[in-house]
């Protein structure tokens, strides 16, 4: 039992399913090709195709550089989306909860929710005042204000 546990074969495949795991929780579009890399391995290794380290380490780094130098764009195109039209937020107008001023930090409200709230203008934005969303970076809004 201890062998089958400890097998090269098994290894690998835990090595692949911990970087396909490390993936969903980056979405980099990388990790998972190498996830997949070190289970064709995993396959070889068990199918008796390749017994020792060195050709596990080669077919690994090929089979893993190849589905990243060829799928990567397809993937991310696939699942991350393109970016040719901006996204929902750009634009919208909302009320700003708590002062901005210059070069510091307040908040706006936005879709029910007091979001933090930069601005890149040497304006000071007042709480009521009106401003437009210019990007979402991390967990706070860029805004400028309305002409």
């Amino acid at each position: 039992m201890s062998e089958l546990i400890f097998s090269p074969a098994m290894i690998w495949a835990t090595i692949g399913l911990v970087f396909l795991a490390a993936e969903l929780a980056t979405f980099t579009f990388i990790l998972s090709f190498f996830g997949l890399g070190a289970i064709i391995v995993s396959l070889t290794t068990w199918g008796g195709l390749t017994e020792g380290l060195n050709s596990q380490l080669l077919v690994f780094s090929i089979s893993s550089l190849l589905m990243l130098l060829l799928l990567r764009k397809s993937a991310r195109r696939l699942f991350a989306g393109t970016h040719d039209s901006p996204p929902d937020y750009v634009g919208e107008k909302v009320k700003v909860a708590k002062t901005i001023p210059p070069g510091g930090e307040g908040s706006v409200k936005y879709r029910g929710s007091d979001w933090f709230a930069f601005s890149e203008t040497n304006e000071t934005m007042n709480e009521g005042d009106t401003v437009e969303i210019v990007a979402i970076e991390g967990i706070r809004v860029k805004v400028k204000p309305v002409s």
